[in-house]
Parts: structure tokens; C-alpha cells; sequence
């Protein structure tokens, strides 16, 4: 077989070399080399960026020009997007996947990142040939540097099943997302728990729209089974260069504590150790083993004002009320009474009052008051001695606010203090305690209240100057076709400031002195006599004039009234013109059998037809729901009286997400406090078209946007 093919092989190259020689020698002869391929190549443009990047929810322009045949180019532009989280909508989005080419596309960065930044990779191929290709790296950057690095103070109070819920703590921003420490306290199914806050796992995050989440570790399994705690909020930067949020506490993610609470998050300016007089309010539960009654534990208010010496001994006057019983009226706190410790590092300090009573027994108890210190003049608050290592008794859980008086206004306070002509603003939550609520456990957020009065600086409130929208979840004595009570009326009548000068002051008293009284005009079946304790600061501007402690009904037979109890604060209405438009922020609670509590942005618009849009993020049922875009409507905004607005759900809002925080037109009333913050509250509980069958409250304040351009 090897020679056969030698033999073959040689035959062939005979073959070859006699063929050649046939005809002449082709040795110059070359076929002709294929024309040359047109050169394909690709160029991009951009738009819309600041120093290569965009922020969150931001947009950039880009436009890919082909240059080829006119055959390549009309073949157009195919686009790609990557990231480092992997593709897709966590990298945002583009508005096209392919373009003619010079026609632009727009990429939209996506609006929550995981991380303080991320880079993004647009790339452009030519269609005609896609080795022609350009990548345009983009960087993502967040509006955390917006809320100054520091130390931030939080608090928030809601229910956890059913059952009264606080929170409150300080956590440590680092103005580039991460929280890098902190502590807090819960108060959660009757129990106090203090702990730190862990930096891994922890971080923030603030959007182009001015809303943005906090998650916090404690790496305390005791709460939610993993430690891992969420809150939604609306950046403020109110009052200006003194960075504020409103915020709202729910299940993200991997949180599962089931709480829903609102609140506030303030910058911290001060640890120091508080000095001179301080009035405040809590509120609650008393969670006693003496005081558990046929509906649980009862519902607890209580507020004074406290004086702290130079040795830190605390002296002062408070008043208490548990399950509508007035335990104490203008009683004194008992000798002991004293910071007992802080502040630390986080501003923490510690209050033990002495001298307050139990619902069903005589004998003084001890309460203990944790306080996270905000500034000069503002604690917040939140009770502790159900801590397993409080040294005392178990009496509350509860959660308020203290505010320092005005420098050398304690013991000068008179009728005087409450000038003539000042119309005063006060909002007020609490509790429900008509027979009919306690059969549903007292739920907390069962009473809400807005309204106004005036004062003529002679202990008058002048007659008709008052109004006020109140509202009681389940009590049945106005004989409506549901369940709610609901008190829409002007009033006047007279109000006292205690002679010793704290501030304490009274209106519509009916235990106190038969003098001080209240009076509403509309025919209300049955009578409303409510009786209110102001605690004056004596300060002015955005701070609050007075905390308030509100008992619905007092009197002989309270449950065929307005049983109720709460607390809340009342401000100096401004003497400028009444205003409603602009960015604001807002928080809201509602209660409804189930409580729903978020915060959100909108803009009023005070047009010929004036409106507002916005979008909200709230726990809905125990369902967080974020994104919730709404309308609403408002009439022309006055002082001296509400004025009227509506909110809904926007059936066409900007991404097709609709709305379930106010899945149908809810009427509220707006109460002016300044052109910059105010109250609202929901007024259709039984005369709503339909009804309700749910209370709200809501509190709104100017803000900021963070960037220009930016909702």
C-alpha cells in the first residue's frame, strides 16, 4: 500500500509539470484580492451627569452615532445594561433596548441601591457589526450625605399585637449610608429591653424624592426572632441646617416584629446633663400585676412639669390618669426623685419619679423614665421599669416627651402667659375607653383630636374662637348607625394657670374648680365635657407652647359621655397668612381595628383648584406598602378655623402604582400652624359617604427636596 501511494503521488506531480508546461508559465498571473470591508465604528454621548454620575431615580441621556455604509448605519444601535448587583431593573432601567442611530435613549438609575453607590455599564453595539461597541460606566450615588453625619435621635410609638408599643434610641450616621452605632429601648408586650446597636447589618437610606429606610440590628432575637428592625422616613432638613425626619416604623425585609409606630428622628446637639425645669407627658399602659382588670391592663396618662436641682434631685407637679380616674391632680413628686443616671456617650439619662399611685391600690409607686436627650431643651422619652434590672416594681409601659421651659419663666407663668388675641393649635391621640372599646382591649390610637383656641390673657377662652374635630373609634352613645362618636363643634369657656407659677394650667376642669370650664355650641347628645391640662413652656417659633393631658369625660358617670384619655401638644398659631403649598413632609396614623402608621411626601399646589400628590409608605394591616401614590384636594387655607381637603388614591399615577393607604376619598380637616407645619385629621368616621369606620391624625411640616429638580 506504501508504494501504491508513492507511485500516485509522483503521477501527480508528472501531471502538474507537464500541464505547466502547456500554454506558458503562468508565474505573474494573481486573481484579484476581495474589496475592502468598510470600517464599522461606534461613538456614544451622554447627558444628564455630574462628575460621571447621577443620583438614585436619576435619569441620563444617551445617544450612540454609527459611522459605516449607509446600509451599517440604518442597521441602528442594540443597548445593554450590567451592574455590579447583577442586570436587570436592579440596574436600572433604559427606555429602549435598540435605537436609530444619533436618536437618544434614556437610562433611569433605580431608585433604592443596597449599597451607598454602584457603578452601572451601558453598552452601545452596532448592529452591523457588533465588535464596533462602547461602554459608558455611569456611578449611582444615594442623598445619604444630606442627613449631616452624627448622632440621631429616634422615637416612635404604635402598637405590637394589639398592645401599646415605644420605641425610642439614638443611632450614628455616617453620611454615606452606613450606621455605625447606637442603643435603643422597646417597650414590647409589656416588657422594657435595652440594647445596642450593632454596625453590620445596619445602614440607612435617603432617595432623590426625600423619603428613605433605616434598618437596624441589635443582634437581640428577643425582638422579631432575628433582631432586625425597619422604618420608613420623610426627610425634613426642618428647621433649615438642623436635619429632621419624620419617620415610621414597619417590616422590611428580613424584619418581623410586627410593631407599627410613628415618630420623629432628630439630629442630636447636646449630651449634657439636663438642668432647671422640664414639662412633659407620657402615655400608655399600666402593666401592674395589682392593676390587671376584666379588659387587661389599663390604659395610663400621665404629665407634669419637673424642676432638676444642681445635685440632680428632681422636684415638681404631675398629673395621672389611669382608665379615666384621676389618681393624682396637681400632686407632688415624693423626696428621692432624682436623675439616678447618664447621660452616657448616646445622651441616655435616667429619671425615677417617686410619689405617683397604681390604678387599684393607694400605695406610691415608683416610675422610671428613660430619656434620650436631643438638644438643650428636648428628651424623648420612654418608661423602663418593666426592665428586668430596673430595681423597682413593674408599673408602666409608656413613652412621651419633655421640653424644657423658657429660662426664668417657671414660677412667672400667669392667665397673662396665654396672651390676648393667640389662637392655639393642638392635636391629640389616645385611647377610647367606652364600654364598647374595652371590649375590643383598649386599643391604643382609638381617640383622635385636632382644634383651635383663643385667649384674652384673663383666663377667658373666647366664646366661639374654639373649635374641635374629635373622634371615638367604638363609642356607640350618639345612637349612629355604626359604632363611632364624633364631636364637631366651636367652643369657649375659661382656663386657670396654677398660681404657684409652674405653667400647669386647666381648661374645662369640672373636678377642679366649678370655674373653669369649657362650653360647645353644637346640641351634642349626649354632653361633652372635657378637661384639658396645658403645660406651658413659655417658648415660641417652631417649638410647642404647651404638652397636653386630655381626659375626655370626667365626672360621676363617664361612660355615658366621651370616656377617653391622651395625650398630644399644642402650638402658637402664626400671625401670617394662612398657607398650604410647596413640598411638605407628613406622618399619619390610623386606626381602624387595625393600625396603620406611615410617612410620606407630597406637594400642594394652590392652584384655581387647589391639590396635592404624593407618595406614601405605610403598614397596612401588618403589610408594609410602600410607593403609594395619591391625590388630594384642600380649600382655600385660613387661620382661626380648619379648612377642609380631601385624600385619595391616584388611579394614574406616574409608574401605574396605585394607592392603598387612602383607597377612597377620605375627608380631613387641615389645621394651620404655620405656613410651614400643621395638623390633619380624618372626619368621616360615621358621617362619611360611606362611613369610615376609621380615626386618623396626621402631621405635616415643611421640607426640603434634595436636590434641584428633585420632587
Amino acid at each position: 500500500m506504501a508504494i501504491k501511494r508513492w507511485i500516485l503521488l509522483l503521477l501527480s506531480a508528472v501531471m502538474v509539470s507537464v500541464l505547466a508546461g502547456c500554454g506558458g508559465s503562468t508565474a505573474n498571473v494573481q486573481n484579484p484580492p476581495p474589496p475592502p470591508s468598510s470600517p464599522v465604528t461606534i461613538s456614544v454621548q451622554t447627558t444628564g451627569l455630574t462628575n460621571g454620575s447621577v443620583p438614585v431615580n436619576g435619569t441620563v441621556g444617551l445617544t450612540a452615532t454609527v459611522k459605516g455604509t449607509a446600509s451599517q448605519v440604518g442597521e441602528g444601535v442594540s443597548w445593554y445594561l450590567t451592574c455590579q448587583g447583577g442586570s436587570g431593573s436592579t440596574c436600572g432601567t433604559l427606555s429602549s433596548p435598540s435605537s436609530a442611530s444619533g436618536t437618544a435613549i434614556t437610562y433611569t438609575a433605580p431608585s433604592t441601591l443596597s449599597t451607598n453607590s454602584m457603578v452601572t455599564e451601558i453598552v452601545a453595539y452596532a448592529v452591523a457589526q457588533q465588535t464596533a461597541n462602547q461602554v459608558s460606566p455611569i456611578v449611582i450615588t444615594t442623598f445619604d450625605g444630606h442627613l449631616l453625619p452624627g448622632n440621631y435621635v429616634l422615637q416612635a410609638q404604635g402598637v405590637e399585637s394589639s398592645t401599646s408599643y415605644q420605641f425610642a434610641g439614638v443611632i450614628t450616621l455616617d453620611g454615606q449610608g452606613n450606621i455605625t452605632g447606637g442603643e435603643q429601648t422597646v417597650n414590647s408586650g409589656g416588657v422594657s429591653v435595652t440594647d445596642n446597636i450593632i454596625p453590620v447589618g445596619s445602614s440607612y437610606f435617603l432617595g432623590s424624592d426625600g423619603r428613605g429606610t433605616i434598618t437596624l440590628n441589635t443582634a437581640d432575637l428577643s425582638i422579631g426572632g432575628n433582631g432586625i428592625e425597619t422604618f420608613t422616613f420623610v426627610f425634613l432638613n426642618y428647621p433649615q441646617n438642623n436635619p429632621q425626619a419624620l419617620i415610621s416604623q414597619m417590616d422590611l425585609g428580613s424584619a418581623a416584629t410586627g410593631a407599627s409606630a410613628t415618630g420623629t428622628m432628630d439630629l442630636q446637639t447636646s449630651t449634657q446633663t439636663p438642668a432647671g425645669s422640664y414639662t412633659f407627658v407620657a402615655s400608655g399602659t399600666d402593666v401592674s400585676a395589682l392593676d390587671t382588670g376584666a379588659f387587661g391592663n389599663p390604659p395610663l396618662a400621665f404629665g407634669g412639669i419637673f424642676v432638676i436641682a444642681s445635685d440632680q434631685t428632681i422636684s415638681g407637679v404631675t398629673d395621672e390618669i389611669i382608665d379615666e380616674t384621676q389618681k393624682l391632680n396637681g400632686g407632688s413628686f415624693s423626696t428621692g426623685s432624682k436623675i439616678s443616671s447618664g447621660p452616657d456617650t448616646f445622651g441616655q439619662v435616667t429619671f425615677t419619679l417617686l410619689g405617683l399611685l397604681g390604678a387599684h391600690h393607694p400605695k406610691p409607686v415608683t416610675v422610671i423614665l428613660t430619656g434620650y436627650i436631643v438638644d438643650a431643651t428636648h428628651i424623648r422619652l420612654i418608661e423602663t421599669d418593666t426592665n428586668a434590672n430596673s430595681g423597682v416594681a413593674a408599673f408602666g409601659v409608656t413613652g412621651g416627651l419633655a421640653i424644657g421651659q423658657a429660662p426664668g419663666s417657671f414660677g412667672n407663668f400667669t392667665n397673662a402667659s396665654l396672651p390676648l388675641g393667640t389662637t392655639y393649635v393642638f392635636g391629640i391621640t389616645g385611647i377610647d375607653l367606652s364600654t364598647n372599646s374595652g371590649n375590643n382591649g383598649y386599643l391604643p390610637l382609638t381617640l383622635t383630636a385636632a382644634g383651635l383656641f383663643q385667649t384674652d390673657g384673663a383666663g377667658n377662652v373666647v366664646s366661639n374662637s374654639g373649635y374641635t374635630d374629635t373622634f371615638l373609634l367604638y363609642n356607640t352613645n350618639q345612637n349612629n348607625p355604626q359604632a363611632g362618636a364624633q364631636v364637631r363643634s366651636s367652643f369657649g369657656g375659661t382656663y386657670s394657670v396654677d398660681s404657684s407659677g409652674s405653667g400647669r394650667t386647666t381648661i374645662g376642669c369640672t373636678v377642679c374648680t366649678p370655674a373653669t370650664s369649657i362650653t360647645f355650641n353644637a346640641a351634642l347628645i349626649p354632653t361633652y365635657r372635657p378637661e384639658f391640662f396645658l403645660y406651658l413652656t413659655g417658648l415660641s417659633g417652631s417649638d410647642p407652647a404647651a404638652l397636653v393631658l386630655a381626659v375626655g369625660d370626667p365626672g360621676p358617670s363617664p361612660n355615658l359621655h366621651y370616656p377617653s384619655i391622651g395625650t398630644g401638644v399644642a402650638y402658637a398659631q402664626s400671625t401670617m397668612t394662612a398657607a398650604f403649598t410647596g413640598p411638605y413632609g407628613f406622618s399619619f396614623a390610623q386606626e381602624n381595628g387595625n393600625e396603620n402608621d406611615g410617612t410620606a411626601q407630597l406637594n400642594a399646589n394652590p392652584t384655581s383648584a387647589p391639590q396635592v400628590s404624593g407618595l406614601a409608605d405605610a403598614n397596612l394591616g401588618g403589610s408594609a406598602s410602600q410607593d403609594n401614590a395619591f391625590l388630594g384636594t384642600f380649600s382655600t387655607p385660613i387661620s382661626g378655623v380648619p379648612f377642609s381637603g380631601t385624600l385619595s388614591a391616584n388611579s394614574n399615577p406616574p409608574g401605574g402604582a396605585g394607592s392603598n393607604v387612602f383607597p377612597s376619598p377620605m375627608v380631613v380637616d387641615y389645621y394651620f400652624i404655620d405656613p410651614d407645619h400643621g395638623f390633619w385629621v380624618e372626619t368621616d368616621l360615621v358621617n362619611g359617604t360611606p362611613p369610615s369606620g376609621q380615626v386618623s391624625l396626621g402631621y405635616y411640616a415643611g421640607r426640603t427636596p434634595v436636590c434641584t429638580g428633585c420632587p
